[in-house]
């Protein structure tokens, strides 16, 4: 089972006095409503602040997919799965339990030993993710609950000048409706869903927005809880629907605006995710059918698992009439715990640990522990001016501080009882990792108009950073004995850029060419026991991506087209290997990957939309150290990189019906389609490839609004496809393991807003 790990966000604050003038956040009453939903401009154009300022989404020179909070809504969008089926480009691969997986952009991973992020997770302002070496960020999946939600902005390419450390693939933005001074206002929604064949989930979620001094001070709070239906069975204890999950959480933002000059926001939010056990079924060996039948494993333990995130966080907003100073602090603190039944791995091997000395009763198990408590700092100053005369420019400078306490062990646990044994046969194997993560950085961009339609954008950041880690490992599989790290730590730089070229030859339309760069640091090796020649710290790796994109609105804003195609250069790559039964890293490898996106959005009235999205990535090696090419990952040049579908695709359409006296029906569909990918690299011998079958499911949906009151009929995953999103050859006599996609489900929701 590979690592998992979880990131929290969170908050420090900032404030200024001040008086009179625009803020970044528009101050008056009726302008300040607009923020609440700030998508759209006046004139319906969608705005966006990937930039790190207000732009429209078509004059941004780089590609973007915008997702609507409402829309998601419509669509019963609740996971990172959900939405990165709708985002061409965005892969996630699945581990079996929310909150933990990897996610990347553009093909841009390494495999199931992949350990640090190359996607990136802000909430609004503050970063979500770590970016240390040995953090465990890679199996961060934050499935933060969707609900107000302004957008979710996902940017792709690196974005390493403006977003820093490990946006190799790009970043994912999930931006919150900001608190409202001038009204009140409310909504609510509650929901019910049946699994063919599986059990019954819940959603109830509801926010608030309050003025406390109009036009001045109001509070937004929203609350949630949400069953997720489970659908898998572990028929060796005997449990139904066993992944069903629950999820709780409030958010409380306050939103204070002392002068036209000055605006501050003040957010914290909390969210408890439990689940019972794992979302997988237990297959044939060398096959795609299940053992027991469908959805069903058998082990001797559950799997709970226990996400919780902690954040909060403060932005302050200051208007110099020239431009405006943002700061942003943030403090998080969350805490992973995953446990999984290893029995078929270790029992095999207590003969040997009684030749040892430590002997094991009859009906023992063994199971993995895995918790990992993380804490980040986070704070970032920044000046973004106004467009002064033919120049505009951003400058600003960024700190974080990490922390990670990763406890992995492999217990012994009494099967009837499913309680650890007492010491010291309690320990088959414990590996703690100790790390620290530190990095400071500045960064800046000047935009040059040669025309008012004609521009050219420089980037830079340079990034200081230092990285300590310490492991250590004891147990009963050492003999009792303790063995570890001596305390390592590595100092590095990097320096990152960003270059484009964008040609506005009409108000509606907009081409552009980027070349960017990123990094995802490097750090300490974490192996005990290192080779001869190994490296004892690893090198940062680095991306450039060179770009070309079309955006556009044609026939009076009722067809919005966009395009890019792209080529990626990943130098340095980060790989793991296998020496003498460790994870070993190495800086090993070279890779490209070349693909288009595009995106149409048709309203040919005002009662019909569709919209398609596609994209197409051809990732693979293009070079390999011979040490790690032999080694346990198997990689070898021209191999795809492992989890990278060819072909994303999404369809969705939907109609509006008026039936009269302010009663309007809407019925829709949606339909994802993924191509097949590779699991693994061909020769690893950790992680055997398995080549996983395409996935296509098509969702329908039906309802009636009335008023301020909408009933909407969901039906999800219609023709039932069972889709694998992961899969597990096992061990020699053991089953293989396949995560799969939830079935057909049914699904009655009620909300209403006023």
């Amino acid at each position: 089972m590979a690592l998992r790990a979880s990131v929290g966000v969170a908050g420090l604050c900032f404030a200024v006095a001040g008086a009179e003038a625009q803020t970044e956040r528009q101050m008056s009453a009726g302008a300040q409503s607009g923020t609440v939903e700030p998508t759209h401009n006046a004139s319906g154009d969608i705005v966006v602040t990937a930039s790190k300022r207000d732009e429209k989404l078509r004059d941004v020179p780089s590609a973007i997919t915008v997702l609507d909070g409402d829309k998601l809504d419509n669509l019963g969008v609740r996971s990172v799965r959900d939405y990165a089926t709708l985002t061409p480009g965005l892969t996630v691969q699945e581990d079996g339990n929310p909150g933990s997986g990897k996610v990347f952009i553009r093909g841009l991973q390494t495999g199931a030993l992949q350990q640090s992020a190359t996607t990136v997770f802000y909430l609004d302002d503050v970063p979500f993710t770590s970016s240390s070496a040995n953090g465990g960020g890679a199996f961060i999946a934050p499935d933060t609950e969707l609900v107000d939600l302004d957008r979710i902005e996902v940017l792709k390419g690196p974005q390493g000048t403006l977003y820093g450390a490990s946006s190799l693939g790009g970043v994912i933005r999930l931006i919150s409706k900001r608190p409202d001074p001038s009204r009140v206002s409310a909504s609510a929604r509650t929901e019910v869903t049946a699994v063919d064949g599986g059990g019954v989930g819940y959603l109830a979620n509801a926010t608030i927005n309050l003025p406390l001094v109009s036009d001045r001070l109001a509070l937004r709070a929203t609350g949630f809880y949400r069953r997720a239906p489970g659908f898998v069975d572990n028929i060796g204890t005997g449990s139904k629907n066993v992944n069903e999950s629950d999820s709780k959480g409030v958010r409380l933002a306050l939103g204070w605006t002392p002068s036209s000059r000055l605006a501050i926001d003040l957010v914290g939010q909390l969210q408890d995710t439990d689940t019972k056990g794992l979302t997988l079924q237990d297959d044939v060996p060398g096959t795609f059918t299940p053992l027991y039948g469908r959805r069903q494993y058998s082990q001797f333990f559950d799997a709970p698992a226990k996400v919780r995130y902690r954040l909060v966080s403060a932005t302050g907003r200051y208007d110099l009439g020239i431009g405006r100073i943002i700061a942003t602090g943030a403090y998080s603190e969350s805490r992973l715990h995953t446990e999984n039944d290893f029995s078929t791995t270790y029992v095999p091997l207590f003969p040997l640990y009684g030749l040892l000395g430590f002997h094991y009763p009859a009906n023992t198990g063994a199971a993995y522990e895995n918790t990992i408590p993380q804490k980040k700092s986070t704070a970032e100053l920044r000046f973004v001016s106004n467009r002064l005369g033919p120049v505009e420019f951003i400058v600003g400078g960024f700190y974080t501080h990490e922390r990670a306490s990763i406890a992995t062990e492999i217990v012994a646990r009494d099967i009837a009882t499913n309680k650890r044994l007492p010491a010291p046969l309690g320990s088959i194997l414990s590996s703690p990792i100790e790390d620290t993560y530190e990095e400071l950085s500045a960064f800046g961009n000047m935009t040059v108009y040669l025309r008012d339609n004609l521009d050219i954008t420089g980037g830079v950041r340079f990034a200081n950073y230092k990285e300590d880690f310490s492991l250590v490992y004891s147990g009963v599989s050492l003999g009792g004995a303790t063995l570890a790290t001596p305390e390592r730590n590595i100092r590095d730089d990097n320096v990152s850029y960003l270059a484009t070229l964008r040609w506005r030859p009409t108000n509606n339309l907009s081409m552009f060419l980027r070349a960017a760069s990123g990094f995802r640091p490097g750090g300490p090796q974490p192996a005990i026991i290192i080779p001869p020649g190994g490296q004892t710290e690893i090198s940062p790796d680095t991306v450039w991506n060179f770009e070309a994109g079309i955006k556009g609105d044609f026939l009076d804003k009722r067809l919005s087209l966009e395009a890019s195609v792209f080529h990626i250069d990943w130098n340095n790559i980060q790989l793991y290997t296998n020496y003498q039964n460790q994870a070993l890293l190495a800086n090993a490898g070279k890779a490209k990957v070349d693909g288009f996106e595009i995106a149409a959005l048709a309203r040919p009235n005002d009662l019909f939309t569709v919209g398609a999205n596609a994209g197409y990535s051809n990732a693979r090696l293009t070079e390999v150290d011979p040490g790690v090419s032999a080694g346990a990952i198997g990689a070898a040049v021209g191999d795809p990189i492992p989890q990278t579908p060819r072909w994303t695709v999404s369809v969705t359409a939907d109609q509006l019906v008026p039936l009269g006296d302010n009663l309007q029906g809407q019925f829709g569909a949606t339909l994802r389609f993924q191509s097949e990918r590779f699991t693994s690299f061909p020769g690893s011998v950790v992680s055997p490839d398995v080549k996983l079958p395409s996935i296509a499911t098509l969702d329908l949906r039906a309802g009636v609004s009335f008023q301020r009151y909408q009933v909407q009929f969901r039906v999800e995953n219609v023709l039932n496809e069972a889709g694998l999103v992961n899969y597990a050859p096992g061990l020699p006599g053991t089953p293989a393991t396949a995560n799969i996609i939830r079935p057909r489900s049914f699904t009655l929701s009620l909300s209403t807003r006023f």
